[in-house]
């Protein structure tokens, strides 16, 4: 593996990890505002 298919993989890892964390933030918010357990079910 060379050094620029390094590069590209750990971008597109890097990429890949803030996507899914970016989309776990927006949806804790939107559920703290609107109410709700955050992955769904009943709390009581």
């Amino acid at each position: 593996m060379t050094l620029t298919q390094k590069r590209w993989a750990i971008l597109l890892f890097i990429a890949l990890v803030g996507f899914i964390l970016g989309r776990l933030a927006i949806r804790g918010l939107m559920n703290f505002l609107i109410g709700g357990t955050l992955f769904g079910g009943n709390l009581l």
